[in-house]
Formats: structure tokens, C-alpha cells, sequence
């Protein structure tokens, strides 16, 4: 941004050095330019959230070094500026005292002892000094003597005026060790001068009147309870006659939000001035929702939130200049937003230049003390009715009775300030407490105690409880509430150590039961304890609730948590569940919902990059904005009706760089002003905030106990038998060796140092495996028409592999784990049935062979899916796929979980290891239809929400299956991840369908109730009916290297809580060998005389004993791949660079193999074919040749016969010698045509002999 605006710069002051027309073009316009202007730069380089200037805008600007200026110099000038006649002295004083300050006192972020500082001071003093005239010259002239101003002015103490401004500007931002320090400098600085404060009696009167009417604990005694918050209050009166800026700096609960609300009710009484306030959270809002913004296309500007404010203040439309008007940023404190009072925790991430612009006052821990707290809430209960209706005056005379009995108890050394300390000292807490917060629990259940009394004696008018009662119940209720306050977010153990120091410190009647805690207790209205065993009641289920996620079995824990989320839920206050995943926690606050009648609950989930946008989603959604007298208020579709919102993984948003995480900042304003900014109105594993915190109740909801555990899953497991009588007996054994299983899994992680969540993030076993353990069994014997006892332990087994085993990484942990479960059989099974039977490995489950999910064969099942997988690959893919036994389990793995409703895969394996072509085979065997993100450059958030509706809306308005395939490499931006979280959890996106979307959702919905006659009208209707957990599965693939997996769990648990693991890993050598086996069976590499070496080394146990050339060859293979794996692992430690090899380096491998020897055998054939041609032309030259040899001979014997003949003629011819010359002549001819024949012959052997030369050669290397 600067490098681009350095380019406008250089043309401005190009035209300015021209001296022309003046003329520049900018952005597109031309402007001219005033040839006065000039452009200068101050910059603080060190500050958090500043730059460094580039270097093409640097070059364009001269440099000046900014050295410190004369102090004491400028001190003087300033102080004659004000009127001070011995300016020189006090200059010499006042500079001298600011750097023993910085020197001396404590280092802190918002103290400030620079020039800007100093300048206020001197500043204040002036204001102090024309005061103290103003008032000294007006008294005697009301008098009627005249005195001269010079002569006021000479009588007045200087130093004292000035000593007075540095009180009145250091004190209130000193913590409490430094005050004592600056006092010992000032008597160091200005030796004998004494300080009065400034007295302002009859407003500090008007302070109190406020306090005493809001029940406040307050005192203008000095070392009395309250009055150092009533300093504080008097402090920021002064400071904001000062500055316009100014800054309340303090730990949550220290009283600020109470002290500027005070001081604006008391300058309203005062000053007879009504007093506005404007609170804003700037880190709840972005910055252009903040200050505005511009629009680049239409140069259109539009306010925001808070130059509304001050434009609404400008326009004064309503008489807004009359009115004090008091802009509250309560909020952090950071350099991007901040330019005024702000109330913040701290000051970490503020700048210098920021702070030193503002006053400033510091509120420490003690300002507002626990004893000051427990005083305001005894003044509240004995003067405010808590519930209205009824006897008003009985009503009230029982709080009366509360209030005297809860007084002893809370007074300085009463029970409940020592369990405080011991709490907060001695106790482990979930999260970080506060004295304050844990108060402010603690108001909140007696509240509730109280109303329930009250509500009590409004219903029973004839039969009122005693004072007896009361005091019994008020006192014995104080002490459950003291142990869920004080260590509800702690353990068991906390609690019962509570309890314990709680006995040795009180005289009231405890529980008789030494050995539980008092939370074990609750107490009756009539004032007697009572066990929370008696309220848990022993219920049977039917076998087809088992699978229903609303099912709730009750026990000792559900039944106390639901009674702390009733108390804050009609107290109507939020609060905070914490716990290990799958400890019940959602469980517990859904099932108190639905007892509440008038609670309608909506799931949040969040995650590492949730934005306060997600919950005004789910406000727009389930809310509807109503126009009151008061302004809009936004209230639940159903206005009889309230809403919970539950945010799930609430710790998940991740900080920004300043520290604040802005949906949390969001949340505090909705808990802390109940309301927040509409922005379409007005013009427009991370620790949460302790300001955030004080305000919300925790509750620590730990993993159920063994007892629990048995009573949750017996009787599931009764439901699950009840029908089968043969098996119906083992319903005990079945529970108890489920439970032992699932807490010897947790309590053995410490076998293995890499057995833990710390090194694997994935391994959480938690009481949801025990359910899907118990689910997946009933699912299996629900359809069978009877179960042997073998058959239930086998089913037993295999589930509980299904759901311990799968995840795991190394081998060791794997046999450990069978190890377990042949162990766990045997402590149980071993009298009821056969084990050697039930426990025969492997153990395969599918239902494709017949049409149960029952065990089958590991051949059958092989043959069907490899008959199947060709089909598969002809169909889907252009490749060979292998099946080998790692496949094969994976292949029933993924399976197992498409058949189950809301059946989501999380496989984690290296690239190349077959995931996603696995799980694209078994949802195209299960006739899913399979859908993958097609993802580029330029895919943003709403091409991924549009792939997501479109998923969605064929999963829920055209019931069609679907398979929903995700890679990690697919989540291009944080916000993919998040909507996934959401949609795993919750079955929804909210916010996904708005506007034209929802409509057509809607009436797409419609069409797709009509097709089985279902006739939905209302929007709710459709709404409801729109459910896409049958038809949709998502597979999530992930690859284990890096440290993705752990950043994976810690900021989108849904992942791992709501998918089911399988962890591919790497193929083993076993898979390796047999894919390598099979790709090669195309190759000729056998050799019927090949031995093995002895010294061959077996890569696995898949090689036969007489090895084959082919074995051999595979063996090598695998051996190469992984010696090159150990290598590529050896130079990662030493910090070299390399690359993950995966099984399709292996495939690469191969396939390079198979090519290259198919080209040399390929060679091979095309030199063999050469060969046999030539051979071929060789025979039948030498074939010729020997046709031709034969002829000659024939020919020869013709000539010889004839020969002869000619000359048995010439005897006969002597005598007739013309006849004889005339045969001579004929026997002539014939000779000649016999030589040239001969001839003809002798070449054609020459040529003959000499292809049989050439040839030769051949034959003898055959």
C-alpha cells in the first residue's frame, strides 16, 4: 500500500517543483494542487503495529534525526505561559522529579514520564493556580473588600499548585507500591511544602447518595471497605476535567464498569446535565464497521459505528450538545483501531504514543475487595425483592431472615471469605480464578436458593416455613452453593477437599455421611439434606431407544449438573460446561433443556477461525428484530419462548495478534450491556478473556466414574438382550468387560511414551466409543433371529477393535490391544462360552455376502470384492487395483461406517495409500453417489458454500446418498474448515441458505415431502423435515506427516469426535509385497533353476518357503523402497532436505520396472525375429542351391548319353560324309549351347557359394 502511494507522492511534488498550471492527475481526476503544501512523515519504527517507510516512498523524503529536546527548557516556557512567576525554579524541580520517577518507580505498560506527560502537568497546574485566584479574589469581594488580583496572586503557594497537579495527574495511574515511593520524591523535590486535596465534599456527598441507592459498599473513611473505590471514582471526576481521553486500566472486576456509571449518575445530580453514555467494544466489530468505509468504485462514504455516534452528536438533532455525552471503548487496547474513555484490562499491546495522549487511572485487585461484594449482596437481599407477586412485606421479611443468617457467615472472618482463600490458594481449577467470578457464582445459586424459598412460601400460604425452616434452609443451602461455586470447575477430588476444610470451619449441621462430599447433598425446602441418590431413578429402556441420541440415562452426575444448569438457566445467566470430549456435556445441557418448557436451543460450534458474523448468522436465523419503544430488540421466532444459544468449543478462536479474540469480545458485550450494534441500522485448545470470564459461571464436567459407566451402559445392554433369552444373562458380563476394557485403555496409555494424546492427537477415548460400542452390537443382533453366546463375544471383540484398534499407529500398540481384548474375553467369557471359537482371528464383519452383518470368510469375502473391484475399475477408473489384506480390512472399516446415520470418516494415511479410492469403491458398492470439491486457484469461501448447499440440497430434498469427499489440501482458507466443523456437528451450515436461497430451499423441500404424501406447510415445518444425517457421509482425508494432525484436533475437534478414525498410515511390507506380487504377474521372470541365497533377507511373512525368481525380485523391491524411506528419514534429522516417500514411489517403482522390462524383452523379440528371417533366407538359398546342383547332374547325364550316342553315329556316318559334317555341325551347336549352360551353372554356383560364405557365420553362432 505504501509502495503504491509513494507513486501519487512523487507526482505531487513533481508538479509543485514544476510551477506550472498546478495541474496532477490522481486516481483518475484532475486536481490541482496548492503550491503552499507540503507533505511531512513522523514516524515511531519500535511501536507495535507500525512499518518501516519502503524504500521508493523513502528516497522522495529528506531525513531528520529527532533528538531529545531541552525539558527544562520548555518546562520554563510553559510554566510562564501559565502564569507562574518563579518558573525558573520550579522548572528546575518538576523535570529533575519526572526522570526519578521513570528511574525509580515500578515498570509499568501504562506509565508515561515523557514531555507529553510533563506537558499535562504543568497544564493542570496553571488551571489549578487561575482556580485558587478566581476563588481567593471572589471571597472578599462578596464582602465587599477590594482586593487586588496581583495581590491574590503573590499570596498563593506555587509549588504547592504544582505539587497539587502532580497528585492529581500521577496518583490515579500509580499502583498502590509506587504512591508511596512518589510521595517520598515530592518531600526529596520540594522539602517542606505540604499537599492538601483538592476538596469537593459536596460531590463526593452525591457519589455516596448514588452508592447507597445502588446497594454499593461504600465509605468516605479512609481505610474502610470502599473507600479507596470511592477515590478511584473521584479520580476519574478530575482526570476527565482534564483530558478528553481518558483511560480506566484494571483487572476484570475491579470496578471500573461501576465507577464511570457512578461518576455519570452523579454529575447528572450534580450538574443537573443529563448524562448519555455510547459503550463500544471495538474488538467485537471489524475496523470498517468501526470507523466506515469508502467505497473505491463511487468515492460514496458510510459511516460507521462510531463516527455515527459523533455525527449524530454534531447534527444535534435532539438537543445532543446539551447533554453530557461520555464514548465508552470497553474493550482491549491496540494500535490498529485505537486514535474518549476506554476501560480496558491492560495496556500490553498499546502504544506510547497512545497512551501518553490519554489520563489515565489505574484500578487495582483491592479496589473492590470480596468483603465489599459480600456486603453489597447482603445489602441487596435485605432490601431489593427478589420476586414479585404475593405477600410483598412477608416476602421481604423472609430475605430480612436470609440476610441475618447469611451475615455471620460473610462477614471478614466468616466461612465463606476462608473458602475463598482456600479455593483460590489451594485448589486446582479448569481455568484461571478469579475472586470476583467465583463470588459472583456463588450470588447467583443463593439468588436461586433464595426465589425457590420465596416461591415455596408464595405457593403454600397456609402452610408458611418457620423461621427455623428458613435459617436451616438458607444456611445448608449456603453450603452446596459454597462447593459448586468455589470447585465446580475443579475435580472430585476439589470438591471432597472443599467439603473436608468446610467441616473443620463451620458450626452448621453437616450431611451425616463424613466420606462424601457435601455436593453429594442438596437440601429440601424444608431445610433437611437429602442424598442425590434418592432423585436417580432407576429406569429400563426399550432396545430401540438404544440408537437414539436423545436417550439419557441418569445418573448421580447428570442428575446434579442438570440441577446447576436449571439453577443459572432461570437465573438467566450464562455459563460455561468444560470437560474432556465426551464426557456428557452436551448430553447434560440438552436433556436440562428439554425439561424446561419454555427453552428452544440452538447448536454453535466453533472453531479456530469463528467470527462474532457466525452467531449474528444463527441471530438472523432463529430471531426476528422488533421494534419496541426502547429501540429494536431482537427476540426468538416464537416471543413466548426463550433461546439458549449453546457454543460448542468455545476455547477454539484463535487470538489475533494483539491477543483478543473478537467473537469472545462480542460475547461479553451481549452478556455484559445485553444487547449489541446492529449494523444494517446504525450507520455503519486459547484461554478466554478474564473480563469475559467473570460474568460466566464454570462447571468442571469430568468422564463418568465405573459406577456410573455400569449403570449407563447396563442398561443399554439389558435393553440391547432383553429379547434374546439365550443370551439374555450376559447382559452384567457384557457391561462390566465393556467398561473394564474402555478404563484399562485409559488408564494403560502411560505403557507407551508415544501411547498418549500428547503424541497422538487423535487417540481420545472418551465415553462415546462405550456408546458407539454399544450401538454398533445392537445394530448387528437386531436383524439376527438368534445369538449364541460365541457369536455376541465375537461381535464383542470385533466392535471393540472397530472402535480401540483402528486408530492406533505402531504395531506394539495394535498387539497390546488384541492383547487386551483376549485378556478382558478371558476374565469375563471364559466360563459362558467358547473362546477359541469366539476370539479366531480374523475377525470380519460385513453384511455383502448374505443380508446380515454377520462374520464371514476372509476368502469369500476377498473373491467378492475382487470380482467386484474390477467391475469397479472398468466402470470408475482406467487403472489395475490390487487387493490386498490392508485393503481389505479398510474396505470393511469404511463400509462399517456408511451404514451407520451420521457415518463420517476421518482416514488418515500418506498420500498415495488409497483413501480416496477406497472409499470411492465402497460408496459406489453401496450405490452412494460420490462427491469430490473440484478446487483451483481461484476457489474463494462462496464457491464452497455453493458446493455445500448443492450437497446439501440433494441429500435433504432428493433423499439421494451421498458420499462427500474432502482432502485437507482442499481447505484453501480457514473459513472451509470451519463450515465443515459446523456441518459435522450440527448437520447445518448456519447462514448458508439466506435470501433467495432459503426460498428456493424451501419450495425444493416442499416438492420432496409431497413425494411420500407428507404435506408441510409452515417454514418451521420444511425447515425440520430438511434433516441430510441419513443420506449424507463426509470423508475427511488427512496426511499424517507435519504437525497437521495436532493442528487438526486442536481447532476443529468435530473432526475427531464426530468422524470415525481410521488411520491407513503407510502399506506394510506385507501390502507392499503382495501388490508388487501381482503388478508383476505380466512380467517373464521366472527361472526354473534359480536357488535362493541362504542370507536372503524376508521382508515379510508372505514369502513361501522354496523362493521363487519372482519372489525374489518383489523381495528386492520392497527392501529398496525401504532402505530408501530409513535414508530419507536419516537426512530429515540431520536438517537435510527431502521428500515424503509414499506407496506411490513403491507403484512408480514397479511400473518403471514392468516398462523397462517390457522394452528389453521387447528387444530381445525384435533381434530373435531378425535372427530367425535371416536363418530362414539361408535355408532357402541352400535349398536352391542344391535344386540347382541337381539339375546340373541331370544335365551332365544327358550330355554323356548323348555323347555317346553321337559317337555310335559317327561310326554309322563315315561312309555318308555330308551327313556326317551336317551331324558334326549339329553335334557342334550342341556343345556350344551345353558351355554356355555350364557357364550359366558355374556362375550361379560361384554366387551361390559365395551367400553361402556370407552366411556362414550365423550358423555357427546358432
Amino acid at each position: 500500500m505504501l509502495s503504491a502511494v509513494s507513486q501519487q507522492i512523487q507526482m505531487i511534488q513533481e508538479t509543485v517543483r514544476a510551477d506550472s498550471d498546478m495541474k496532477v492527475d490522481l486516481v483518475g481526476k484532475s486536481l490541482t494542487v496548492n503550491p503552499n503544501m507540503a507533505i511531512f512523515i513522523t514516524m515511531n519504527p519500535g511501536y507495535s503495529g507500525r512499518s518501516n517507510l519502503p524504500d521508493n516512498l523513502k528516497q522522495l523524503f529528506r531525513s531528520l534525526a529527532m533528538t531529545s529536546p531541552d525539558r527544562r527548557l520548555i518546562a520554563e516556557v510553559m510554566l510562564f505561559s501559565q502564569g507562574f512567576q518563579s518558573a525558573e525554579i520550579l522548572a528546575n524541580k518538576i523535570v529533575p522529579l519526572y526522570t526519578l520517577c521513570k528511574e525509580q518507580l515500578s515498570n509499568q505498560c501504562h506509565y508515561d514520564f515523557g514531555l507529553r506527560a510533563l506537558k499535562y502537568v504543568l497544564i493542570s497546574a496553571g488551571n489549578i493556580k487561575r482556580d485558587a485566584i478566581q476563588r481567593s479574589y471572589d471571597e472578599p469581594c462578596q464582602s465587599g473588600d477590594g482586593v487586588g488580583e496581583q495581590a491574590v496572586a503573590s499570596q498563593i503557594s506555587e509549588q504547592q499548585m504544582l505539587i497539587q497537579s502532580v497528585y492529581d495527574t500521577l496518583t490515579p495511574k500509580l499502583v498502590s507500591e509506587d504512591i508511596t515511593l512518589l510521595q517520598s520524591l515530592l518531600h526529596g523535590v520540594f522539602p517542606g511544602i505540604s499537599y492538601s486535596p483538592k476538596q469537593v465534599e459536596s460531590f463526593k456527598n452525591e457519589v455516596l447518595n448514588i452508592c447507597k441507592t445502588e446497594h454499593f459498599s461504600c465509605s468516605p473513611t479512609t481505610g474502610e471497605k470502599g473507600n479507596l473505590w470511592l477515590e478511584k471514582v473521584l479520580q476519574v471526576y478530575q482526570i476527565t476535567n482534564l483530558n478528553h481521553g481518558l483511560m480506566l486500566v484494571g483487572a476484570s472486576g475491579s470496578g471500573k464498569t461501576t465507577a464511570w456509571k457512578t461518576l455519570l449518575k452523579a454529575l447528572e445530580n450534580h450538574e443537573r446535565v443529563e448524562g448519555v453514555s455510547h459503550v463500544i467494544d471495538a474488538k467485537s466489530i471489524s475496523k470498517d464497521t468501526l470507523y466506515g468505509t469508502l467505497d473505491p468504485n463511487t468515492r460514496e462514504w458510510t459511516d460507521g459505528l462510531f463516527t455515527h455516534i459523533i455525527r449524530k452528536i454534531i447534527d444535534n438533532d435532539r438537543g445532543e450538545f446539551d447533554k453530557r455525552q461520555w464514548i465508552i471503548f470497553d474493550g482491549d487496547v491496540d494500535p490498529e483501531w485505537v486514535r474518549i474513555i476506554f476501560e480496558v484490562a491492560d495496556l500490553k499491546f498499546a502504544t506510547m504514543a497512545t497512551v501518553s495522549r490519554c489520563g489515565m487511572v489505574w484500578f487495582s485487585e483491592d479496589v473492590v475487595t470480596p468483603e465489599m461484594l459480600l456486603e453489597s449482596f447482603l445489602l441487596r437481599l435485605k432490601n431489593e425483592p427478589f420476586i414479585s407477586g404475593g405477600n410483598a412485606n412477608r416476602l421481604l421479611n423472609i430475605q430480612i431472615i436470609c440476610e441475618n443468617t447469611l451475615s455471620i457467615h460473610m462477614d471478614a472472618n466468616g466461612l465463606v471469605p476462608l473458602c475463598l482463600e482456600f479455593a483460590v490458594e489451594q485448589l486446582e481449577h479448569i481455568m484461571e480464578p478469579t475472586r470476583q467470578r467465583l463470588l459472583l457464582t456463588f450470588f447467583s445459586m443463593l439468588n436461586f436458593s433464595v426465589k425457590q424459598l420465596l416461591q415455596y412460601d408464595s405457593d403454600h400460604p397456609g402452610f408458611p416455613p418457620s423461621e427455623e425452616q428458613i435459617a436451616n434452609f438458607i444456611s445448608r443451602s449456603l453450603l452446596v452453593n459454597l462447593i459448586w461455586a468455589f470447585a465446580g470447575d475443579g475435580s472430585w477430588k476439589d470438591r471432597k477437599s472443599l467439603s473436608d476444610f468446610v467441616r473443620t470451619s463451620t458450626t452448621i449441621q453437616l450431611p451425616p455421611d463424613q466420606s462424601l462430599p457435601i455436593s453429594d447433598y442438596f437440601v429440601t425446602t424444608h431445610g433437611d439434606w437429602e442424598s442425590w441418590l434418592t432423585k436417580v431413578p432407576q429406569i429400563e429402556i426399550e432396545p430401540q431407544r438404544i440408537t437414539d441420541t436423545l436417550t439419557v440415562i441418569p445418573t448421580l452426575d447428570t442428575v446434579r449438573h442438570e440441577m446447576l444448569l436449571k439453577t443459572w438457566l432461570n437465573e438467566r445467566k450464562p455459563l460455561i460446561l468444560c470437560g474432556p470430549p465426551g464426557s456428557g456435556k452436551t448430553m447434560t445441557l440438552l436433556a436440562a433443556l428439554r425439561s424446561l418448557p419454555d427453552m428452544d436451543v440452538i447448536n454453535v460450534n466453533f472453531s479456530s477461525s469463528t467470527t462474532p458474523e457466525l452467531l449474528m448468522k444463527n441471530f438472523d436465523h432463529y430471531c426476528k428484530y422488533r421494534k419496541t419503544s426502547t429501540g429494536f430488540v431482537l427476540a426468538p421466532v416464537q416471543i413466548t419462548r426463550w433461546l439458549v444459544i449453546f457454543c460448542d468449543e468455545i476455547n477454539l478462536p484463535q487470538p489475533d495478534k494483539y491477543g483478543t479474540q473478537r467473537v469472545i469480545s462480542f460475547m461479553r458485550q451481549l452478556v455484559e450491556q445485553n444487547g449489541f450494534y446492529r449494523t444494517t441500522t446504525t450507520a455503519l485448545g486459547n484461554p478466554l478473556s478474564a473480563r469475559f470470564l467473570r460474568h460466566v459461571p464454570v462447571i468442571y464436567v469430568d468422564y463418568p466414574g465405573r459406577t456410573s459407566l455400569n449403570q449407563i451402559y447396563g442398561t443399554f445392554a439389558r435393553a440391547m438382550l432383553r429379547q434374546r433369552k439365550q443370551i439374555r444373562g450376559m447382559a452384567g458380563l457384557l457391561t462390566e468387560a465393556m467398561t473394564d476394557f474402555y478404563l484399562q485403555n485409559q488408564a494403560l496409555f502411560h505403557l507407551f511414551e508415544h501411547f498418549t494424546q500428547d503424541d497422538q492427537p487423535h487417540y481420545v477415548y472418551s465415553p462415546r466409543e462405550l456408546t458407539r460400542w454399544v450401538r454398533g452390537i445392537s445394530e448387528a443382533i437386531m436383524r439376527l433371529d438368534s445369538v449364541s453366546h460365541e457369536e455376541l463375544v465375537r461381535l464383542w471383540a470385533h466392535e471393540a477393535l472397530r472402535l480401540f484398534h483402528d486408530r492406533l499407529v505402531r504395531d506394539d500398540e495394535r498387539v497390546w490391544t488384541n492383547k487386551l481384548v483376549d485378556q478382558v474375553a478371558h476374565k469375563y467369557f471364559a466360563v459362558s462360552c467358547n473362546l477359541d471359537v469366539a476370539l479366531k482371528r480374523p475377525l470380519l464383519y460385513s453384511c455383502w455376502l448374505n443380508k446380515h452383518y454377520s462374520p464371514v470368510s476372509s476368502k469369500e469375502l476377498e473373491d467378492y470384492v475382487m470380482h467386484r473391484m474390477r467391475q469397479f475399475a472398468e466402470e470408475e477408473l482406467d487403472v489395475k487395483l490390487v487387493l490386498f489384506d490392508q485393503m481389505l480390512d479398510h474396505v470393511l472399516r469404511i463400509d462399517r461406517v456408511f451404514r451407520q446415520p451420521q457415518g463420517h470418516l476421518l482416514l488418515i494415511g500418506v498420500p498415495g495409500s488409497g483413501k480416496t479410492t477406497l472409499s470411492r469403491f465402497v460408496a459406489w458398492l453401496n450405490g452412494f453417489t460420490t462427491v469430490q470439491l473440484k478446487v483451483h486457484s481461484k476457489y474463494k469461501a462462496a464457491d464452497f458454500d455453493e458446493d455445500i448447499r448443492h450437497v446439501l440440497r440433494r441429500a435433504g430434498c432428493k433423499n439421494e446418498k451421498i458420499c462427500f469427499i474432502m482432502d485437507e489440501s482442499n481447505m484453501l482458507e480457514t473459513g472451509f474448515l470451519e463450515r465443515l466443523n459446523t456441518l459435522l456437528a450440527n448437520g447445518e451450515v448456519p447462514g448458508l441458505f439466506e435470501g433467495d436461497d432459503f426460498n428456493t430451499l424451501l419450495n425444493q423441500i416442499k416438492k420432496g415431502a409431497q413425494r411420500p404424501g407428507i404435506m408441510l406447510d409452515s417454514h418451521e415445518e420444511l425447515y425440520k423435515w430438511f434433516t441430510i444425517v441419513q443420506n449424507l457421509h463426509v470423508v475427511f482425508t488427512m496426511n499424517p506427516s507435519g504437525d497437521g494432525i495436532r493442528e487438526r484436533a486442536s481447532t476443529s475437534p468435530a473432526l475427531f469426535n464426530r468422524c470415525v478414525l481410521d488411520w491407513f498410515g503407510d502399506w506394510s511390507n506385507s501390502a507392499l509385497f503382495q501388490v508388487g506380487h501381482e503388478l508383476t504377474s505380466m512380467c517373464e521372470i521366472d527361472k526354473s533353476d534359480y536357488t535362493s541365497p541362504a542370507a536372503l533377507e524376508h521382508c515379510c511373512d508372505r514369502l513361501p518357503t522354496e523362493i521363487a525368481y519372482r519372489d525374489a525380485v518383489v523381495n528386492s523391491f520392497v527392501h529398496i523402497h525401504n532402505i530408501v524411506r530409513k535414508t530419507n528419514v536419516a537426512e530429515s534429522r540431520k536438517g537435510h532436505r527431502v521428500m515424503a516417500i509414499t506407496p506411490r514411489h513403491f507403484l512408480d517403482l514397479i511400473k518403471h520396472f514392468v516398462m523397462i522390462s517390457k522394452e528389453k524383452r521387447d528387444e530381445l523379440a525384435d533381434e530373435q525375429i531378425h535372427l530367425n528371417n535371416g536363418l530362414r533366407k539361408i535355408n532357402e538359398t541352400e535349398q536352391q542351391v542344391k535344386e540347382l546342383q541337381k539339375s546340373l547332374n541331370e544335365k551332365e547325364f544327358d550330355l554323356r548319353k548323348k555323347r555317346g550316342e553321337a559317337n555310335a553315329k559317327l561310326q554309322l556316318m563315315l561312309g555318308d560324309q555330308r551327313e556326317a559334317e551336317n551331324e558334326k555341325r549339329t553335334s557342334e551347336t550342341l556343345q556350344k549351347q551345353i558351355r554356355e549352360e555350364k557357364q550359366c551353372i558355374d556362375r550361379k554356383k560361384d554366387e551361390v557359394e559365395r551367400e553361402l560364405a556370407e552366411v556362414c557365420w550365423l550358423t555357427i553362432k546358432k
